[in-house]
């Protein structure tokens, strides 16, 4: 398999991760205001499915990471389900607060959903390219990307053409809806002629 189509088989993954984290909120959601769950359960739930859907996000990336590098995974992750847990009570908390106020809240429920994987794989792509000492990545754009991400890729400032190579110790810059994937890139040093 080629590096293109390592990417392609791997925003598939966390696309499907993304589908089944929105789906699993919808449904608790659903027993929350059924009244199956209590407030305190539906919080729980929330903390505990995103966190394990962000854990293997993690897990992947870490394998995609290792792959692209020809190397061993080291299996060193970012952020652990527990280190999650007060971002995530936070965000359960504050999604419970909005439902007298929220127009869709399965809505915010399902881009959470979608969007929690992703970016978790993201920040753990750039940290094992990191933990394997890859001085740098460029961002791949998925199919439709969005201005931002094509300007964020910043080909317009790179006559190589392949983008911009940020350092591995920098986040990768993303937004709700982001699906670009960190790759592995390093600069071939020029000699004058």
């Amino acid at each position: 398999m080629t590096p293109d189509e390592l990417a392609e088989q791997f925003e598939l993954y966390v696309d499907q991760l993304g589908d089944k984290l929105s789906a699993a909120l919808i449904a608790a959601y659903e027993q929350w205001q059924a009244g199956t769950l209590t407030t305190a359960e539906f919080e729980a739930v929330f903390i505990q499915v995103v966190g394990t859907m962000n854990a293997y996000a993690r897990t992947g990336a870490d394998w995609l990471g290792s792959i692209y590098l020809a190397s061993t995974p080291k299996g060193t992750t970012l952020v652990t389900v527990a280190g999650e847990t007060a971002r995530l009570a936070d965000a359960a908390a504050t999604l419970v607060a909005l439902l007298d106020t929220a127009d869709d809240l399965k809505t915010q429920l399902d881009r959470i959903g979608r969007n929690e994987p992703t970016e978790a794989a993201q920040q753990q792509l750039v940290h094992t390219y990191n933990t394997h000492e890859v001085p740098g990545y460029r961002r791949r754009l998925n199919a439709g990307a969005c201005e931002l991400c094509v300007w964020l890729q910043k080909k317009h400032l790179d006559p190589e053409g392949i983008g911009y190579i940020y350092p591995t110790d920098k986040p990768m810059h993303r937004h709700t809806g982001c699906r670009c994937t960190p790759v592995p890139a390093t600069r071939i040093e020029r000699t004058a002629a």
